[in-house]
């Protein structure tokens, strides 16, 4: 009998013994904040420029961060200003992993080479058995000036240096192209003008009642005597003659005015000139100042038909 309780005994402890190594051991908590930090480069930053702070944390569970004591966006100091806070969490077994990203922008601009810190700052974690904190604590960040120091004031190392004059370019050709291509467009004006204007005014002086106007006038300035007249009866003959393109009579009035209706309203004016014509050179004598008013107003009749004035 005592070997069969020894042997329960026996067989108890080691059932206890495999119980207790098949469960599972409780999870250890960390001892403490896991901490790792990025920082930006140490050198070569300037004004205006940003940089950036990676901070790892990995927090136990019994503790929680207070994001309250997270840096806040704004200036910081006379050197930096906080631009943007960047915070991102991701749960463990044992831990709680927050990332921090928190950029920088550099607002001094040094006149020689400086090495300026970026703030420090210190992050609460609440929990059991107390509240603990973190000091992030300063980061070095070199910033030199954009423009070099002045040079010494000696010959050829100011900070101006005198231009260097242009280089000479042959222009002959282009010069000599310029010149072609002016007297070309100064003769294209001149046609045109000359086309549009010259040749239509030349041509309005040059035409049959127009010329005999101007003839006419000056006959009448010189003094209505018999010569005066025959002549301006010669002269709005030929004007006549000129717009028929023939030598016209009484007998031809009807078929010019049939082939030019444009002359129509001349029709009963050039029958009392031919009729008045024949009496003139042929019956005693060309008249008195009553027909000479007449063909001045006839001939002003025809050039104004000349024009499309009538």
């Amino acid at each position: 009998m005592r070997r069969l309780a020894t042997l329960v005994r026996v067989a108890a402890s080691v059932a206890a013994l495999v119980a207790a190594s098949a469960a599972p051991a409780p999870a250890a908590e960390p001892e403490s904040i896991g901490v790792r930090i990025d920082e930006p480069r140490a050198f070569g930053h300037t004004v205006g420029d940003v940089v950036t702070r990676r901070i790892e944390l990995d927090v136990p569970r019994r503790l929680k961060l207070d994001e309250r004591s997270l840096p806040q966006p704004g200036r910081v100091g006379q050197s930096f200003e906080l631009r943007e806070v960047g915070h991102s969490r991701r749960p463990g077994l044992r831990s709680v992993r927050h990332v921090l990203l928190l950029r920088y922008q550099v607002f001094r601009a040094v006149e020689s080479p400086r090495v300026l810190d970026l703030p420090a700052f210190v992050l609460r974690f609440p929990g059991e058995p107390r509240t603990e904190e973190l000091r992030i604590d300063y980061a070095p960040v070199g910033v030199t000036p954009l423009a070099p120091s002045p040079a010494a004031l000696r010959e050829g190392l100011g900070s101006l240096r005198p231009d260097v004059p242009p280089p000479a370019i042959e222009t002959g050709g282009e010069q000599l192209r310029l010149a072609a291509y002016a007297l070309v467009a100064a003769g294209l004006l001149v046609y045109l003008g000359y086309t549009i204007w010259g040749w239509a005014w030349w041509q309005r002086r040059h035409r049959p009642f127009s010329a005999a106007l101007r003839r006419l006038r000056g006959l009448q300035r010189q003094g209505a005597d018999d010569e005066a007249l025959r002549e301006a009866w010669r002269t709005l003959h030929a004007a006549i003659d000129a717009t028929a393109g023939r030598v016209l009579d009484a007998r031809a009035v009807e078929q010019f005015v049939a082939m030019s209706p444009r002359h129509a309203p001349l029709a009963d004016e050039l029958r009392w000139f031919f009729g008045r014509s024949q009496q003139v050179f042929f019956a005693g004598g060309p008249g008195g100042s009553d027909d000479a008013a007449r063909l001045l107003a006839l001939c002003r009749h025809g050039r104004a038909i000349e024009r499309g004035l009538a």
